[in-house]
C-alpha cells in the first residue's frame, strides 16, 4: 500500500506542476513579431515560392522532369509546413497551426503553389494586426468615458 501512496503523492506533485505551467503559458502574451521578422518571413514565402515555379519548369522535363517534382514537391511542402508550424509555436501563435497545414496541403496543387506560401504569410499577418484592434464595443465604451472627463465651458 505504501507504493501505491507514493505514486499517488508524485502523481499529484505531476499535476500541480503542469497545471501551474499551464496557467503561466495561458497568461503569457504570444511574442510581437516586428517588421523586421515579417520582412524576412516574406522574404522566405517568396524564396519557397519560388522554389516552386522552379521545380514546376523541371517538372515539364518528360519522364526525369516528372518523377523530379513527383517526390521533390512534397518534401519541400513537408519541409516548409514544418518549418512555418514551428515559427508559429515559438512566436506563441500556435491558434493558428492550421495555416501551416493549410498551406502545405494548398501547396501540393502545382499552379497555386507558386503564390501559397505568401498568401499564408499573408494572411498571418492580418490576422495579427487585427488582435490588436479593439472591438468596437470597447472602443466605444472607451471614448465614453473619455469623454465624460472633459470639461465643458
Amino acid at each position: 500500500m505504501a507504493i501505491a501512496e507514493k505514486l499517488q503523492q508524485k502523481l499529484d506533485k505531476k499535476k500541480e506542476a503542469l497545471a501551474e505551467k499551464s496557467k503561466n503559458a495561458e497568461a503569457k502574451e504570444p511574442a510581437q513579431i516586428d517588421s523586421m521578422e515579417w520582412l524576412t518571413l516574406f522574404l522566405g514565402a517568396g524564396y519557397i515560392d519560388l522554389l516552386f515555379v522552379i521545380l514546376t519548369i523541371v517538372g515539364l522535363i518528360p519522364v526525369v522532369g516528372q518523377a523530379i517534382y513527383a517526390i521533390a514537391d512534397p518534401v519541400l511542402n513537408l519541409i516548409a509546413t514544418g518549418i512555418f508550424w514551428f515559427y508559429l509555436q515559438h512566436k506563441g501563435l500556435g491558434g493558428y497551426w492550421w495555416l501551416a497545414f493549410g498551406g502545405g496541403l494548398a501547396n501540393l496543387i502545382p499552379v497555386v503553389n507558386w503564390i501559397g506560401w505568401i498568401i499564408a504569410v499573408l494572411i498571418l499577418y492580418f490576422l495579427v494586426k487585427a488582435e490588436k484592434i479593439p472591438f468596437a464595443g470597447e472602443a466605444i465604451e472607451k471614448a465614453a468615458k473619455a469623454a465624460t472627463k472633459v470639461p465643458i465651458k
